[in-house]
């Protein structure tokens, strides 16, 4: 059991019994880490950075892991161009190390350059995307050399550094905060009370009784993610195919180096495939021998990972887009934001 297993297997306990597991231990390092995030927030209320001269909006969460943001950011940049904005994305590029900053993301790019989700980002949106550990910076080259007049940041509701006109969290409907508790006790990053100071909160699917009870009444739309497409790569190219020219139904091993990997396990099977789980910390990186298994069988990963695989991309491979759906109320409140935004400026 890697780390962050033992870890996850704690933070989202099944019963109580596995919930006690040595986190008790952690509760001085939780206190620090507690005093930490309010200095920060403290911080951040006195030395306000300089607002840019667009909207800004942070698509976040307040765990550690993967709740559902980035499939929410593609899906909002998409809406935003198809209503004749020039939406642009700004990131940390987690797991990229570009040898300069801002970094303009290409569909040449490598993720051990750009880091795999701006990659992704670029591939499915083909909107421009640029990343930077200063976000800011990034957000102003986006204004400055593409003409941006909204910027979405994926992740980044901790970041304040940047910015922002409006925060959306986004909460895993099924898993919600866990214990509770502030890393590295639980997952939180911050506590449930940030959910008070964002514009718009999303539950990832439809929420369990107990994310609501956490949630406090702060839900206020739900997400759900719908298989859209297959990818594939040859050399620098993606084909795009529909979901009815992938594979047909039955064993395949799906591949997930994600917050969250059951999830797009359970996804697989929604689709009929009878699933071999091959779950991988977040963001690993994949070597060729990892995903030999048996040459045969399809192999089914996430959009994330199969970026970080196109060198040695094999033709029974299969990366599985998702897109994710929101009511219409969620788009007039964005909507209506930027309309707003427009008329104080």
């Amino acid at each position: 059991m890697s780390l962050e297993d033992w870890f996850n297997k704690r933070w989202y306990p099944a019963d109580e019994e596995q919930s006690s597991g040595g986190l008790a231990l952690l509760s001085p390092v939780e206190g620090l880490y507690r005093l930490a995030v309010e200095g920060r927030r403290g911080w951040a209320r006195t030395h306000a950075p300089e607002a840019l001269s667009v909207p800004v909006i942070v698509v976040g969460n307040i765990t550690a892991g993967g709740a559902g943001k980035t499939p929410l950011v593609a899906e909002l940049a998409r809406w935003l161009h198809e209503r004749g904005m020039n939406p642009g994305i700004v990131s940390r590029g987690y797991g990229g190390r570009a040898k300069s900053y801002p970094y303009q993301v290409t569909e040449q790019s490598h993720p051990l350059e750009s880091g795999d989700e701006p990659l992704m980002l670029r591939l499915i949106t083909g909107l421009p995307v640029m990343v930077s550990p200063n976000r800011a910076e990034a957000a102003q080259a986006l204004i400055d050399y593409h003409h941006c007049d909204v910027i979405i940041a994926d992740d980044g509701l901790q970041h304040y550094g940047l910015w922002r006109s409006m925060e959306i969290c986004v909460v895993d409907g099924q898993r919600g905060f866990g214990n509770g508790r502030l890393l590295p006790r639980g997952p939180l990053r911050e506590p449930i009370s940030r959910l008070d100071q964002v514009g718009i909160v999303v539950s990832n699917g439809e929420p369990e009784p107990e994310v609501r009870k956490q949630c406090g009444g702060r839900l206020d739309f739900t997400m759900t993610l719908q298989p859209a497409c297959w990818h594939q790569f040859n050399l620098d190219q993606t084909s795009t195919l529909k979901l009815e020219s992938g594979p047909e139904p039955g064993l395949v091993h799906g591949v997930a180096a994600i917050g969250n990997p059951q999830r797009f396990f359970r996804t697989l099977r929604g689709l009929g495939y009878q699933v071999v789980e091959q779950a991988f910390s977040d963001h690993h990186e994949f070597s060729p021998q990892e995903l030999e298994f048996d040459g045969v069988t399809p192999v089914m990963m996430t959009m994330k990972d199969a970026v970080k695989c196109r060198d040695f991309w094999q033709t029974h491979w299969w990366a599985l887009e998702v897109r994710a759906s929101l009511p219409d109320l969620f788009y007039q409140k964005i909507h209506q934001h930027i309309q707003n935004f427009a008329e104080h400026d």
